[in-house]
């Protein structure tokens, strides 16, 4: 059948045949970009929108040709009635307008030697180049090396999003504490689960602080640098998909109000009015964060520091870096060789190329779809949710008339082989389409105008790896998704260490370290900063149980003296003091002695000879005060023989928490947390203790060396026994919905914790 007028024609196709070919639909698209209208930052004008919709019912298309036709619909801002293919054109959004800095040489030649060397020209490598550009200024050599040109990998291909909270990209998120929980029991399975709860509320509020910093870098930077990169700080969104998510948003309120930020828990009601979206869910809203053109902010801060002194060199391919010294490294390129006192390796998903032992760093690919002329719902504000996942917002560059481009990315974060690669992938085109038309359904039928895919860096526990791999090679990269809450303050991280030599306070190697990724040993109790910070922890839990027990106690009506059945108060009237005891002659330890403490089961004879040493004997007597409840502090003990007991007042009188038999430790939360005693201690029928003071203690641990976190390995083991019998007895408290409820018969063990330590 042929058409009574064949489609095009009116757009300058001579078409004697029905099937167009690229060729014709490039002559159309030279048409329609000269219409009146046409392409400039708004959707086609009428009629000439009117004869593209005709010729996309009637006309018929070679596959190339068609893609090619939809790419010219997607500039135009009109809907196909065909099925959406991917984009001919894989070009980010954020590359329009050229690159200002392609190809740059800051001089002819490599330098042939470097005080530091900065391997990546992206957010991170721009950040550190910047704040190393003062020491350039002072006259040190600071250069800085790319394979290609600047921001040309993950830096210019993501959404252009920075966030307060980086969540979990892989699985179901249900808040920034309970995922680092979940994660460190999925990488560390058989650490106990109360050092697992202690160390993911640590590592949430340093995730949570070192993106705070990031983000307030990244706002003074912008303004005092007057740097052009659409910074807009507007907040951003995020859409709970379930109960349990909402439930994780709500924990997040307390963590931010930790860091003195504020939290918004936004209704149904008011995501529609803000954003036209219908969701079953509650959505959590931080001000503060929000968008910025990344590959401009790249560019900006490299400009800086190009002017003040640093030197740029792209499309320059390390081939290794070769450490001779620890402060003499070879960095072979193609080029020619720098040897250099530094090198900041800002590779991100490219590390384990040049750093094969940091494989674990693996890349992952990400794909974003661009659509022209969406209504401006977002502003300036960044939505996500895990329904998808999915996050959009909408770049101030090409906003006006109530319309901005709409960047959607996310569906699929999957491996990649290579982070070179560059295929797209067909299922997360069409389920990015699938949730553009859920939040923008206006767009139904409008093809994409571009997609493209960029190489991000995941590590197997989601935290950054920021930090010094061996002497003279500091390592800033894996940010798991989240380059824009992290790189700023990663580059500035990297300079200072750098520069100074040490590891900033606020990125704790025993977290943050790339070391970490590789060993099987989890670093924060390995580490002996982390296993002091996780006993700490530990500590002030079980000082928080301890308390809720006290005033569960305190509010029965039960008479104290039936609280624990066939137990008796001690006698403190009738004690003496352990400091009135006569010691004997001889109060030191033997191996022996300590040998036989389940506690001490993993320490050489060697190492009991020189813990036996540190700790002082004590035989003591029945009827024995060790000390009362609101003493000062001092150290701890180790029962090697007898029982005591730990008590506390309930309305004046004395309740007997626990017995302690050997194999148990106490005292230790005074020890960690100088602070006064919780509880009374002693002894009515005899015991014989080890003493550990806190003189005694720090001596142990003022180095690193495998005594001293062995130790503390002990001290933890204690406290996490202790934790649980505590938290047995608060949930058997609750059950009986009483603290006065008698015993059940033969359930005295579970009322009075034994063979446990207490951290009092």
């Amino acid at each position: 059948m042929v058409l009574q007028r064949l489609p095009g024609e009116d757009l300058g196709v001579s078409a004697r045949r029905r099937l167009l070919s690229m060729r014709d639909v490039r002559r159309i698209a030279t048409n329609v970009i000269g219409r009146p209208g046409g392409l400039r930052g708004q959707p086609l004008a009428e009629p000439f929108a009117a004869e593209l919709r005709r010729l996309d019912r009637e006309g018929e298309f070679s596959d190339a040709a068609l893609a090619e036709f939809q790419g010219l619909l997607a500039r135009a801002g009109v809907a196909t009635h065909r099925h959406i293919v991917i984009p001919v054109s894989n070009e980010p959004f954020w590359f329009r307008g050229g690159h200002p800095l392609a190809g740059h040489q800051s001089s002819e030649a490599l330098p042939q030697v470097a005080d530091v060397v900065i391997i990546g020209a992206g957010l991170t490598g721009a950040s550190a180049a910047y704040h190393l550009a003062d020491a350039a200024r002072g006259g040190a050599t600071i250069v800085v090396l790319d394979r290609g040109d600047p921001a040309c990998e993950a830096s210019g291909r993501n959404g252009g999003n920075f966030e307060l909270i980086p969540e979990n990209s892989v699985g179901i998120y249900e808040g920034l504490a309970r995922e680092r929980r979940a994660f460190l029991h999925r990488c560390h399975p058989s650490l106990p689960s109360e050092v697992i709860a202690a160390e993911s509320e640590r590592q949430s509020s340093l995730v949570l602080g070192l993106a705070l910093k990031n983000r307030e870098l990244l706002k003074a930077i912008v303004l005092r640098e007057r740097i052009e990169c659409d910074l807009m700080p507007r907040g951003w969104l995020h859409l709970a998909s379930s109960e349990e998510e909402e439930q994780g948003l709500c924990d997040e309120v307390l963590l931010a109000a930790q860091h003195a930020q504020r939290i918004e828990l936004w209704s149904r009601g008011r995501i529609r009015r803000e954003f036209g979206v219908e969701t079953p869910y509650l959505g959590r809203f931080i001000p503060g964060d929000g968008t910025y053109h990344p590959f401009n902010y790249v560019c900006g801060l490299l400009r800086c520091a190009l002017e003040r002194g640093v030197r740029l060199h792209t499309r320059v391919h390390v081939r290794a870096v070769v450490s001779d010294a620890a402060d003499v490294h070879r960095i072979v390129t193609e080029n020619g060789t720098i040897v250099t006192g530094r090198v900041i390796v800002a590779t991100n998903a490219f590390t384990s190329a040049l750093f094969p032992e940091l494989s674990s760093i693996r890349p992952r690919q990400s794909q974003v779809q661009l659509t022209e002329y969406a209504p401006d719902r977002a502003r300036g504000r960044v939505v996500t949710c895990e329904d998808g996942p999915v996050f959009f917002n909408q770049p101030r560059a090409g906003a006006r008339g109530g319309r901005a481009p709409l960047l959607m990315g996310g569906g699929d974060d999957r491996a990649m082989r290579s982070p070179s690669s560059r295929r797209r992938s067909v299922a997360v085109h069409d389920l990015l389409l699938a949730q553009r038309d859920r939040f923008f359904p206006e767009l139904a039928g409008q093809p994409p105008s571009a997609e493209w895919v960029g190489p991000m860096a995941f590590t197997p526990d989601q935290l950054p790896a920021i930090g010094v791999l061996r002497p003279g090679i500091i390592v800033a990269a894996g940010y798991n998704g989240y380059g824009g809450s992290f790189t700023t303050a990663a580059g500035l991280a990297a300079a200072e260490m750098a520069t100074t030599g040490r590891v900033p306070d606020w990125i704790p190697a025993d977290v943050f370290s790339p070391v970490r990724l590789t060993t099987h040993a989890p670093s924060f109790m390995t580490d002996r900063g982390g296993l002091w910070r996780v006993a700490q922890a530990l500590c002030r839990q079980l000082l928080t149980v301890n308390t809720r027990i006290s005033e569960a106690l305190s509010l029965s009506h039960a008479p104290v003296e039936s609280i624990v059945r066939g137990q008796r108060p001690p006698r403190v009237s009738r004690m003496i003091s352990v400091a009135e005891l006569e010691l004997p002659a001889s109060t030191s330890l033997t191996p022996e002695e300590l040998a036989g403490s389940p506690l001490f089961g993993d320490f050489t004879p060697a190492e009991l000879e020189a813990l036996a040493a540190q700790m002082r004997r004590l035989h003591v007597r029945e009827d024995t005060l060790l000390f009362g409840a609101g003493d000062p502090g001092g150290g701890c003990y180790f029962i090697l023989d007898g029982t005591v007991d730990v008590s506390i007042k309930v309305r004046g009188s004395a309740q007997l928490l626990a017995q302690l038999g050997p194999g148990s430790a106490f005292g230790q939360m005074s020890l960690l947390l100088n602070v006064p005693r919780s509880a009374t201690c002693s002894v009515h029928r005899g015991a014989l203790l080890a003493e550990l003071s806190r003189e005694a203690c720090e001596a142990l641990l003022h180095d690193i060396s495998l005594l001293g976190r062995k130790l503390l390995g002990a001290l933890t083991r204690s406290i996490v026994e202790a934790l649980r019998a505590a938290d047995r007895r608060l949930m058997r408290l609750d059950r009986q919905g009483q603290a006065g409820a008698p015993l059940e018969p033969g359930g005295s063990s579970v009322g009075i914790p034994s063979q446990v330590g207490l951290a009092v």
